[in-house]
């Protein structure tokens, strides 16, 4: 428990480094996360926390090396194979050689063996932590490709020679031709062995397609296991289990491109997750070097205090040992890099991006703890290193390479994709409103397009939604009481759903302490019926007085006077003219007559005797008097959604769009509440599918007219694209 609570803080760190980053972009992503590991190492419980050894090649080094050979391009790698081997072979051969020396010659108190333990160890670059280090930056396309294919098997070199130098230190016997024997039987072995599970595993997956059985909850745990199934069944076979991993990744990586527009689901879905674990696993090292340091310093200090400064020359002098011998390699052309003009500046740059990160620093945490039952010498000073030439080799780079190289011209601005994407989605809400659909159909998709621009902008401003929402409620207040003026609904009816609709929409838009209030009212009112009547018909009267000069405000606004000073109502129905006409003729207020109406009712009501009320709400409950109770309770929540969409649409602006949809997604909830049909889902597919071929449409016309760059075009298709798949997979 104590270790998976470990584990779990240095994950969390992680990810506040990223979150960090994401704020502020300019100080490369690692430096956050060795930071994040700083704070970690002042929490006592990290005094004295150590992964077991085997933990970090197994459970780190094999996921990362299988993710980096399956997003390997096969064709290129093969292209330029003789490069990659040179740099990722021969040259870090060299590197151990010359690294192991030049340790020993500074530091004779330290076993040879244990000298090129320690180059092995600083030896394998990582190409992840150049990528990091050099956003924003125009790194030349050759010269990264190289320092990728390098990356996928210099940290294989390391590891078999970090495993010679460890059994000669432990054996105390060596061999150079044994040595290198057993060099080429696990390189080329790990190699073979990865080839053939890879394949299998591969025929694995192809047979579980046709059988119908590459579901997601088949395919993605089978995909994340492989690296461990083939790393231990590799070691156990005396072969390198990273070649074995990075060989099966490669295979992996053919297969999918040859299997791109089947198994669609699966494929995103599980490159996803494994972008996602990979940085997740970047992050956690170097989370864990940030952690380390404090307590690695604290021990040489207190046991080998006098050697910390030549612990730190030795560290220089590799970075600089390392960085020599990639220039001179470039110089003697002994990796091409297609580039003879520049071959100058690509040395220098080579040289300069020898970043070092998660690979070494995970051989160095794989030291053994203990040998013959006794603590590893020289361990802590080994991991000091280590963590010193890491730190150099993000540093340097850091402050070096935007000098030489220049700031990377992006194709376009992430202010003109969003200007564009706005515009998108503008063009394609705009030509779902002229197809005039049916609105229960339409707000939803209005709404949910709405959702990608609002993304860009934002919150909503409560004032104004609060604003918008009370002219809403006019609106429908309205819309019901011209039902009601025209006798298409009861007056009672109609009353009682006015005063239900008006409390919903207090209830849906009031913050969480007034609801409270709101709900111990409605609760007081059930126990004490008498007590909160007094006080419901005292404030129903204030609020009816209120409504009723609301209500001649509002006629006001909608109406004109004539010549002879009456008012002229606009035209509606051809009953409510009837209505007007007849109320006219009698000179008595419509309202009047219906409050008249309620009143005689309520007269009669009181006088009936209990067993006639029973007997009234007996027949209430019947299905034809129901029927009809709830055919005009429909009546008034379309009319007064319909009006409220209307309503909506003619005051959305650029600037409230945000607002109006707030309102436009509350009447939506609640008209769909009333209205669930299979009929209206699929009317939103056709809508939906609609939308995106306007999308589409948008972009292709826009990038003719508007002379967009290509790569603008490609990332708006890509964002189609993906809500696309989003909408069907959420549909399925």
């Amino acid at each position: 428990m104590f270790v998976f609570f470990m584990v779990v803080l240095l994950v969390v760190a992680a990810i506040a480094a990223n979150i960090v980053y994401a704020i502020y972009p300019k100080i490369p992503l690692a430096f956050y996360q060795i930071g994040a590991g700083l704070v970690l190492s002042l929490l006592p419980t990290f005094g004295h926390f150590q992964l077991e050894p085997e933990i970090f090649l197994l459970v780190i080094i094999a996921p990362l090396m299988f993710n980096d050979g399956q997003s390997t391009d096969y064709h290129v790698l093969k292209k330029n194979i003789r490069s990659t081997l040179s740099l990722a072979v021969v040259l870090a051969l060299v590197t151990i050689i010359g690294g192991g020396l030049l340790s020993h010659a500074m530091w004779p108190a330290i076993p040879l063996a244990l000298a090129f333990g320690l180059a092995a160890i600083v030896t394998p670059t990582d190409a992840v932590a150049v990528s990091s280090i050099t956003t924003g930056i125009d790194m030349p396309e050759h010269v990264l490709g190289a320092l990728e294919n390098e990356s996928l098997f210099n940290d294989a070199s390391g590891i078999v020679a970090l495993d010679l130098a460890l059994t000669a230190f432990s054996t105390g016997h060596f061999s150079l031709g044994q040595g290198i024997e057993h060099f080429l039987i696990v390189f080329l072995g790990g190699i073979l062995v990865g080839i053939i599970l890879g394949g299998a595993i591969v025929l694995l997956r192809l047979y579980f397609q046709r059988r119908g059985l590459d579901a997601i909850a088949v395919i993605l745990p089978f995909n994340l296991l492989t690296p461990f199934i083939v790393y231990l069944a590799a070691e156990h076979l005396g072969v390198s289990g990273i070649l074995a991993v990075v060989a099966t990744g490669i295979i992996h990586g053919i297969q999918q491109r040859r299997l791109r527009l089947t198994s669609t689901q699966t494929q995103v879905v599980t490159t996803t997750t494994w972008e996602v674990l990979t940085n997740l696993l970047n992050g956690f090292v170097f989370v864990l070097l940030g952690e380390a340091m404090p307590s690695v310093w604290a021990n040489l200090s207190h046991s080998d205090s006098k050697h910390l400064p030549l612990l730190v020359m030795i560290a220089v002098g590799l970075y600089l040992l390392m960085g020599i011998l990639r220039f001179v390699w470039c110089q003697l052309n002994l990796v091409d890099l297609k580039s003879k003009e520049t071959r100058l500046k690509d040395g220098l740059i080579l040289s300069l991006s020898g970043v070092h990160g998660t690979i070494t620093l995970a051989m160095a945490f794989s030291l053994p703890l203990t040998l013959n039952g006794h603590a590893f010498p020289f361990r802590t000073a080994l991991i000091f290193v280590a963590g010193i030439v890491i730190l150099l080799s993000l540093l340097v780079p850091t402050l070096i390479l935007p000098l030489l190289l220049p700031k990377k011209q992006e194709a376009f601005t992430q202010e003109e994709f969003n200007d564009q994407l706005v515009r998108m989605v503008n063009f394609a809400i705009t030509q779902l409103k002229q197809t005039e659909a049916d609105s229960t159909a339409l707000n939803p998709v209005i709404e949910v397009l709405s959702s990608q621009k609002n993304e860009l902008r934002s919150t909503a401003d409560s004032k104004q939604v609060h604003k918008l929402l009370q002219l809403a409620e006019n609106a429908e207040h309205a819309a019901i009481f011209e039902l009601i003026d025209a006798g298409d609904v009861e007056a009672q009816i109609g009353w009682q759903y006015d005063r239900m609709q008006l409390m919903q929409v207090q209830f849906a838009f009031l913050n969480p302490f007034a609801r409270l209030t709101l709900w111990f009212r409605l609760v007081a009112f059930r126990l004490f019926p008498h007590q909160a009547k007094k006080r419901y018909h005292k404030q129903l009267s204030q609020t009816i007085a209120a409504k009723k000069k609301a209500k001649q405000q509002l006629m006001q606004e909608l109406t004109t006077r004539r010549p002879d000073g009456q008012l002229a109502l606009p035209a509606t129905t051809p009953q409510r003219q009837q209505l007007i006409q007849t109320d006219q003729a009698s000179n008595r207020p419509t309202n009047h007559r219906h409050n008249l109406d309620h009143q005689q009712r309520r007269e009669v009501r009181h006088t009936l005797t209990r067993q006639q009320r029973r007997e009234v709400r007996r027949q209430f409950q019947s299905s034809t008097v129901k029927s009809q109770y709830w055919s005009n309770i429909a009546k008034l929540e379309q009319t007064g959604f319909n009006t409220v969409t209307a309503f909506l649409d003619s005051i959305e602006t650029d600037d409230n769009q945000q607002e109006v949809n707030v309102i436009r997604h509350y009447y939506t909830v609640r008209h769909n509440r009333f209205n669930q049909s299979t009929t209206t889902a699929e009317l939103e597919n056709e809508l939906f599918i609609m939308a995106f071929q306007f999308e589409y449409t948008y972009v292709q016309t826009a990038g003719k007219q508007e002379q967009l760059s290509p790569e603008l075009i490609g990332e708006l298709h890509k964002k189609i694209s993906m809500d696309q798949l989003v909408y069907m997979q959420s549909t399925n």
